[in-house]
Order: structure tokens, then sequence, then C-alpha cells
């Protein structure tokens, strides 16, 4: 990847998503994940070349929309929601025992010197999303006889946290002054 950024350093999110499904494909013939090899990779390009990391990153949200609309897509098409029944009741008591530890945690590890990380941090960490929901089909793929019911379990808790997260994020940011009412579109 590097060598392609440095020497042709053209159409860089096409170049990505063709490296993607090359990733794709190998990877299943090696029996490797594609996930874990492409966020091994990213892991690796923002090690050793921060500029082109941040390059990297740019690209993908350049060609993102289409390729996260094609995955939520066929990860949505293969949920068992009739499982949601069953694993709801378990989904959000998990997310509030979650909520409750990541709250817990940061009262007790923030720095002192600053209140109000130890009154705010703990909303900024609800959100979770992105590399969990590929997790989350490659253990119902893995696991065939459970792993579509603990799929949308973790489906279903990850619906939770991004319902929630984003108004609690906003919340901290305001409680904590970091920004005004005005910059974050509307009233407290």
């Amino acid at each position: 990847m590097l060598l392609y950024m440095r020497g042709v350093n053209r159409e860089l999110p096409l170049f990505l998503v063709g490296l993607s499904f090359a990733a794709a494909e190998g990877g299943a013939r090696l029996h490797l994940s594609p996930l874990l090899v492409s966020l091994a990779a990213g892991a690796l390009i923002a090690n050793l070349d921060e500029r082109e990391g941040r390059r990297i990153h740019q690209a993908i949200n350049q060609a993102g929309l289409p390729v996260f609309a094609l995955f939520f897509a066929a990860a949505g098409a293969g949920l068992k929601l009739d499982a949601l029944v069953t694993v709801g009741p378990a989904a959000l008591l998990l997310v509030a025992l979650r909520g409750l530890a990541i709250w817990g945690a940061c009262r007790k590890f923030a720095p002192a010197d600053d209140p109000r990380l130890k009154r705010f941090l703990w909303m900024g960490l609800i959100s979770q999303a992105g590399v969990t929901f590929g997790l989350a089909a490659l253990v119902s793929r893995t696991f065939p006889s459970f792993g579509p019911q603990v799929e949308v379990l973790i489906v279903a808790m990850i619906t939770a946290h991004e319902l929630v997260g984003p108004v609690l994020t906003r919340r901290a940011l305001l409680g904590s002054g970091e920004i005004r009412a005005e910059e974050a579109g509307g009233g407290a």
C-alpha cells in the first residue's frame, strides 16, 4: 500500500476498494479474516507513516458510503430478527451493565485534576459500531449453532448504543463547556 501511495499516488479510494476485495478473496483462500487483515494493515500503515495514514483515512471517507451501504444491507439481510424477542432483554441488560461499567471506570480512573472528566467522560464513550458489526457477522458465520443469536444480540446492543451515545456525547460536550449550545445546533 505504501509503495502504491508513494509511487502511483492516484485514485486512492478506488485502489483501497480493490485492495479490500483482494483481501477478502485472498483471506478466504488463506483462512484469514479479511476484517482482521484490513485492521492489521491499517494499524501498520498508521504507525509506519502517519501522513499516509491520514491520506488513507480521507480516502476511506470518500469511498466509504457505497461500501458501508452494501455491507450493512448484506449484514441486515442475514439477521434473524425473530431472535430479538429472545435476546432483547439480555441486550438491554448488557447495555445497562456496559454503561455502568464505563461510568464507574471513568469516575474511578479519570485524572483528579479535571473534575469535568470524572463527570462527563463516560458519556462520550457509550457510542460504538464500526468494526463491531463485522465481528458480529464473523461470530455468526464461525459458530452456526448459536452465532446468529449472538449476532442479533450484538446488533441490538450496538443499536441501543448508537441511539443513546450521540445524545450523551452532545450533553457531555455542553456540560463540560467544550462547546456552546449555539455550536451544537440548539439549546441545552
